[in-house]
């Protein structure tokens, strides 16, 4: 496969577009996969792989050592694992919480989920069904679009604050009042946020805490991108600074941790939900008819995880031990070895800046965005359907704001995971012959991340 010179030909692209019947207005990320891999294989080019949001470092082995070492002592293959999890994992997840998050947490409370997907679908699951009338789940946009078609999967109501309009104090006031209406089951957001990579603060943490308790909403805070802040000098187990969690500020929450991006270990499909001491032990009889119990905890644990996956497979249970041991014990900065994507997407927004593009979320309440694993892109004179396919013709991939719930509908996400740094020649060829191609008559900032 060659690189292709761009712009690739647009007949024949155009003929891949009727052929697939994908719905350009409403393309999702795999669909957009897809099609980019139909233009790879049909005309022999290869693309600047920029839609999907996968990790894309090496793994520690010491998850494929202790997975093996409990298939050989303890033959785990033979044995279906418990629902919420092997004890073993329970404990070093606790710890973990304590090592990062400052929390205290007993390991009971520590549920290993097929990925965090698994956990927060659960999660909006018993949120949307607690109380009567209290079936809408409120998002702080943007977001995973794929929390969004679970949302509409499970029949709940969608409700949403976009993050670019409200911050701080007004965020606050604008959730108390969508709060005040009555009919919020769950809120549910990340942190740093995909596709921004907006970070909540802790006084708006405080604020949104005191707010669910009050009014009796399940806050489902999905930490994916734990600790992937890299303004902040995280990793250092039992040591501040620790990754910021509602989970300080009220006891309605889930926290969802993935082992995906932190730990480079997406293939194992494994994560940790952590349900509040508080919640695991509610009773809510709403939950009766569709979990068959009124107490949360049992309503996660047998009335989630039993009817859809029956518990997560015990040879990703032990990898995750293994990688949770070495963290705790201070043996493995993930933080450190994250990092890889600030330095990435920090040169590639320079290279997008000097060819006249600029950042659609480009400030964190006044302090410059952190460098991660997203950013956000925009081009004069284009919407977001419109730069997306016109990308496609100069080999670079993402995804449009619009699918993640965004209000901003002028600008792309980016992820910088599949992005080598030895493809940053080609990225700053293919953007230089775009913006020849699309001079921009009225100049405009094309500053991204404070850089011109």
């Amino acid at each position: 496969m060659n690189e292709g010179v761009v712009p690739f030909d647009r007949a024949k692209i155009q003929a891949i577009l009727d052929r697939t019947g994908f719905d350009l207005n409403d393309l999702s990320i795999r669909e957009t996969n897809r099609l980019v891999q139909h233009i790879e294989e049909d005309l022999g080019v290869q693309f600047v792989r920029m839609e999907f949001g996968i990790p894309n470092l090496p793994y520690d082995p010491v998850c494929a050592q202790t997975a093996i070492e409990a298939e050989s002592d303890h033959k785990v293959s033979a044995q279906y694992p418990p629902f919420d999890g092997i004890p073993e994992l329970k404990t070093e997840a606790s710890r973990f919480l304590k090592n990062f998050l400052n929390l205290d947490i007993p390991p009971e409370c520590c549920v290993p989920t097929v990925g965090a997907m698994q956990a927060g679908f659960i999660a909006q699951a018993i949120a949307g069904n607690r109380l009567p009338g209290r079936d809408t789940i409120l998002y702080l946009e943007p977001s995973f679009p794929v929390s969004r078609r679970q949302t509409r999967f499970l029949g709940l109501g969608l409700e949403s604050v976009e993050l670019s309009e409200f911050r701080g104090a007004d965020l606050v006031r604008e959730v108390e009042r969508r709060f005040t209406r009555g009919n919020i089951g769950g809120m549910l957001y990340s942190s740093p946020n995909n596709p921004s990579w907006i970070t909540l603060k802790e006084k708006e943490l405080k604020g949104l805490g005191e707010l669910c308790t009050r009014f009796d909403v399940l806050a489902i805070e999905d930490l994916a991108y734990f600790c992937m802040d890299f303004r902040q000098d995280y990793g250092i187990p039992g040591q501040p600074p620790y990754q910021p969690s509602i989970a300080h500020h009220t006891d309605h929450y889930f926290v969802l941790i993935s082992s995906s991006k932190i730990f480079s270990f997406p293939g194992a499909r494994i994560g940790i939900a952590v349900i509040s001491p508080a919640l695991m032990k509610m009773r809510a009889p709403s939950l009766k008819p569709r979990f068959s119990t009124e107490n949360v905890g049992h309503a996660f644990v047998h009335g989630g995880i039993y009817c859809t996956t029956a518990g997560v497979p015990q040879s990703s249970q032990w990898g995750l031990v293994g990688l949770l041991r070495k963290a705790n014990a201070g043996e493995l900065n993930f933080v450190e070895n994250t990092r890889e994507y600030g330095r990435r997407a920090k040169e590639l927004k320079k290279i997008f800046a000097k060819h006249g593009f600029k950042l659609v979320y480009d400030n964190d309440m006044g302090e410059a965005l952190a460098d991660g694993f997203y950013f956000t892109f925009a081009y004069p004179g284009f919407n977001g359907r419109q730069l997306l396919i016109e990308m496609l013709h100069y080999g670079i991939s993402a995804i449009t704001l619009e699918s993640t719930g965004s209000r901003r509908t002028e600008g792309l996400r980016a992820c910088v995971s599949f992005v080598d740094p030895s493809q940053f020649p080609l990225v700053e060829e293919r953007l230089r012959i775009f913006q020849a191609d699309h001079p921009v008559t009225k100049p405009e900032s094309n500053r991204i991340g404070g850089l011109a």
